[in-house]
């Protein structure tokens, strides 16, 4: 009975497939003329029972093809008992894979295979000698081809334009030029919000939970049943990327990405300091200087320390910086030894008057490292909130007398930095033009064989590090440079920033990460038998503010 059913049930299968990098204009590779030849040949050859097995869109490199998967299938199933494609690279380019299929699959499963116009059949042994030479060249065509997409996918964006998938929430498609991002009038307004929270000190769980708390969707469900069910998946990591991207001050990333191997499904990550970011390709959402404050904001903010059930809650993190190791200072929390109640006033002790910051080096490496500088939070409060209170005074009081004495200050010391930093900007432009001379004279070195092959290219190694270094300073001092006709403007915004705040008597994490850039805590030592501290507030836009000598 099987033997019966093995006559009539095993069919010709007529593979045929078509990808993008094949040509869509050549009509000589398209599917109805693979399946005008399959059938043609499989009718002449007498092959009356056949099926078509039709993968349209789908490279050859990968093997995991739904037309392809089900012929598999078929065959597994006894179904099938002759392959039949137009060439070789019809089956796949990968040669390892096509290999496999023809001198291990299919001769195993007594399935004969035949590739019409490159004479291959599987029952003419001395045909097969050659296949896979054929099949080698199919893959390097593959690999020629996929380098020669991926310059023009780089080359296109490079240029600005927007080659993913999906957009980034906020930005929509330009109906006029699918490679151009505009702003997304609908939700463009909650990444704006999303930054402003960053930029008060807001971390990612607590903005997720303020979205989630209002009920702000993040896009639509692709339900056909429930289309206007709202999707509200908030969540840190989500939040991280859009404060992480870009693409929302304007900007462009050209890749995030790059694949192991030209057959490995995997990629790997570009670390976020080497991306190549084009500016201005589209309108921005958020300024680059309030995305900049994020940045900085996110990378000094501390991580979480798991099992910590400290009840002080730390409005100075990520500021706080000990003045001798430049580390960031640690909030402690004394659980044992603190009274609850104070012995002199008789009044509760807050979480805040139990708790004080300490060097993160003192604290992990001992005395010998580095000393605790160590100050009592309550201590830093009410010094920080004072100073805000007398600086926004100066700015409502009297705001023309206030600026004038932050831009005198201010140009002071940008004289003496500008001074500093064109000395530099010399002496690297001077070192540049030294190494350009020093490369024609080792050259000559060697030409002559006064210099070995080896040595001439250790030496021109390290000084191609040396200039590219000292580019790279110097781009940074040009740009610095360039923003210092910006003073100005800086202590406009801050007078305006700190005189909101003139009535303030409480401190909160908005306040403190709007106006302040860091803190610096100062060793404890003696003066005039009286223990003495500095700690520098350094405000965002005019650095510290020093107290005016008469």
């Amino acid at each position: 009975m099987s033997r019966k059913n093995n006559l009539i049930y095993p069919t010709t299968a007529l593979y045929c497939r078509l990808s993008m990098e094949d040509g869509r204009d050549n009509e000589s590779m398209s599917i109805s003329n693979q399946k005008a030849m399959l059938k043609d040949y499989a009718e002449k050859n007498g092959m009356g029972e056949y099926s078509f097995y039709v993968d349209d869109g789908y490279t050859g490199r990968n093997f995991n093809r739904p037309g392809f998967q089900r012929m598999i299938a078929d065959i597994e199933a006894g179904k099938v008992n002759c392959v039949i494609t137009k060439d070789l690279s019809r089956l796949g380019r990968n040669y390892i894979e096509a290999g496999s299929y023809i001198e291990i699959y299919f001769p195993r499963h007594n399935v004969r295979y035949i590739a019409i116009t490159d004479g291959v059949d599987s029952q003419n042994k001395q045909e097969l000698d050659i296949t896979p030479f054929r099949n080698i060249l199919n893959d390097l065509y593959s690999r020629d081809i996929s380098k020669k997409v991926l310059a023009g996918w780089m080359t296109r964006s490079r240029q600005g334009k927007f080659l993913g998938g999906t957009t980034p929430y906020g930005l929509i498609r330009d109906p006029k030029d699918h490679g151009h991002l505009i702003i997304d009038p609908k939700t463009a307004p909650i990444v704006k919000k999303i930054y402003d929270l960053a930029s008060d000190g807001w971390g990612n769980m607590r903005i997720s939970k303020y979205l989630l708390e209002r009920k702000i969707p993040i896009t639509r469900c692709r339900i056909k049943a429930n289309p206007d069910i709202n999707y509200y998946s908030w969540g840190g990591s989500v939040i991280s990327m859009i404060l992480r991207n870009p693409v929302y001050y304007g900007a462009h990333v050209v890749c995030k990405t790059h694949q192991k191997a030209i057959r490995s499904n995997t990629v790997n990550a570009i670390p976020r300091d080497q991306w190549e970011i084009i500016e201005n390709c589209h309108e921005a959402i958020v300024s680059k200087e309030q995305w900049e404050r994020v940045q900085k904001l996110i990378d000094h903010r501390p991580p979480i320390m798991k099992g910590n059930a400290c009840p002080f809650y730390n409005l100075f993190h990520g500021l706080l910086h000990c003045e001798t190791c430049g580390k960031s200072m640690q909030a402690r929390y004394e659980k044992v030894g603190r009274m609850d109640i104070n012995r002199v006033t008789k009044e509760k002790r807050e979480p805040i008057d139990k708790s004080y910051y300490i060097c993160q080096t003192y604290n992990r490496l001992g005395k010998n490292a580095c000393t605790s500088h160590k100050i009592e939070a309550r201590d830093l409060y009410n010094l920080v909130l004072a100073d805000i209170q007398k600086h926004a005074r100066k700015a409502l009081q009297d705001s023309d007398a206030f600026y004038t004495q932050l831009t005198k200050k201010l140009e002071q010391k940008q004289n003496v930095d500008e001074m500093s930093l064109k000395k530099e900007l010399n002496a690297l432009t001077a070192r540049n033009q030294e190494i350009d001379q020093l490369f024609m004279s080792l050259y000559e070195d060697k030409s002559k064989g006064i210099l070995t092959e080896h040595r001439f290219v250790v030496m021109t190694e390290q000084l191609e590090q040396e200039q590219t270094q000292g580019k790279t300073r110097t781009q940074e001092i040009m740009e610095t440079l360039s923003r210092v006709d910006d003073r100005s403007k800086d202590v406009r915004t801050f007078i305006e920033e700190i005189g909101q705040y003139a009535a303030v008597e409480e401190l909160d994490e908005a306040i403190v990460h709007r106006l302040i850039d860091k803190i610096v805590i100062g060793q404890i030592h003696v003066e005039n038998g009286e223990k003495v501290q500095r700690v520098k507030i350094v405000y965002n836009f005019v650095g510290e503010i020093k107290k005016e000598t008469t």
